[in-house]
């Protein structure tokens, strides 16, 4: 009687284990590696993994996100389709992991016939491609620093600014673009800068991918200014934040708006996702990128 019972829960979960994998799971492979980046930084490369790929022999298309945790992204090369699903998860201040769910995107059921018994060659692939995402990530390391997280405040300042919008990644570009149009301004008018230019974002759609930013210059503060269509004024508030500081290219200083954002996750920060940056260097004065420094501030929020 015991073994007839035990001989049917066998089956049982025989027959459950066989469903799951048929039916439920939706994945043939899983590769998991680590990063000392942020999820933020992951997930923005992720999304620009098809740059530099051939059109004629690989496209990238994206499937679903959902920001700094989740991708999904079908790869076609030739005639096989490849679905990755990305999940990214901060474990510590200092380690992340993600883990790649690939899908045969035309033969699963035959993958998860043979997966346990042969090496496809969809298998080696799969695993290949991931393989060089990973050494991808390492390899974009090299070109900034970020530093340890502390508690601080962004500094007030009275400043003359020109408000601007543009994708996170074209950010750069944008100040460059505009940056004669106060230049010009002040110069004409002799007016002195009083300390280093800087950025305020006003506005970030994190699914759009798009900021609003005022792009300011301190300057002494007066009652009057020459009249000007296109420079304004304001006074910033000094305002409590997480700070970092952040070493390289300005262009691609979001990385340590991303190491702020997983610091207040994990710490259960409850913050505003508008960061400040205040540029320490010229960029026009060239030299080496990593010696750039850039201060960054994400504000607390106040109850």
């Amino acid at each position: 009687m015991k073994r007839a019972k035990a001989i049917k829960l066998i089956s049982i979960g025989t027959i459950l284990a066989g469903v799951w994998y048929f039916a439920i799971k939706d994945h043939n492979y899983k590769i998991t590696f680590t990063s000392p980046q942020a999820p933020g930084s992951i997930y923005s490369d992720l999304l620009q993994w098809n740059a530099g790929e051939d059109p004629e022999t690989t496209t990238v298309t994206l499937l679903s996100k959902k920001p700094f945790s989740e991708l999904q992204q079908q790869v076609t090369v030739h005639d096989s389709v490849f679905i990755y699903h990305w999940r990214i998860e901060r474990k510590t201040d200092s380690l992340t992991k993600i883990t790649a769910l690939v899908k045969d995107g035309k033969n699963s059921f035959l993958q998860k016939l043979k997966v346990p018994f042969f090496t496809t060659d969809f298998e080696k692939k799969a695993i290949a491609t991931v393989k060089e995402v990973r050494d991808g990530l390492r390899s974009n390391e090299k070109y900034y620093r970020v530093s340890s997280v502390r508690e601080g405040s962004a500094p007030s300042a009275y400043c003359a600014y020109i408000p601007l919008s543009a994708t996170v990644r074209s950010k750069g570009a944008v100040m460059i673009k505009n940056i004669n149009l106060v230049m010009e301004y002040l110069k004409g008018n002799n007016i002195a800068l009083t300390g280093d230019p800087f950025v305020e974002v006003t506005r970030w759609n994190v699914p759009e991918d798009s900021i609003h930013f005022n792009f300011c210059f301190p300057v002494k503060k007066r009652d009057t200014f020459p009249e000007t269509a296109i420079v304004k004024f304001r006074q910033t508030k000094e305002k409590k934040a997480l700070t970092t500081r952040f070493n390289g290219n300005y262009k691609i200083s979001d990385r340590g708006w991303y190491t702020l954002i997983a610091y207040a996750e994990n710490h259960n920060i409850n913050i505003e996702q508008l960061p400040v940056e205040i540029y320490r260097n010229d960029p026009h004065s060239g030299g080496d990128e990593l010696q750039w420094e850039a201060e960054i501030y994400m504000p607390i929020k106040t109850k």
